[in-house]
């Protein structure tokens, strides 16, 4: 199974094995981070595509990351596998 670089939920970067969601035999999931996948479920279950947009913009934001490139870091979130 490929392994993905970035979430495919939030579109966060996965570096290390820690930053993995987990499957609920407790595997590490190849698709999702910590963040949007713990147990072979999603933390935000009903949450749409569009509200996620926002709810990562306004993470970036928070951290630090000026508006325009926290715009630019969602805005192909709609092609996520989560949401195809």
């Amino acid at each position: 199974m490929k392994e993905y670089k970035k979430c495919q939920s939030c579109s966060m970067p996965i570096k290390k094995a820690e930053d993995r969601g987990t499957e609920r035999n407790h595997e590490r999931s190849s698709m999702y981070c910590k963040h949007c996948y713990q147990e072979g479920e999603f933390t935000q279950k009903n949450i749409s595509v569009d509200e996620m947009t926002e709810f990562v913009k306004g993470k970036c934001i928070k951290m630090g990351l000026p508006k325009f490139l926290a715009g630019m870091f969602v805005r192909n979130l709609n092609k996520l596998e989560r949401w195809k």
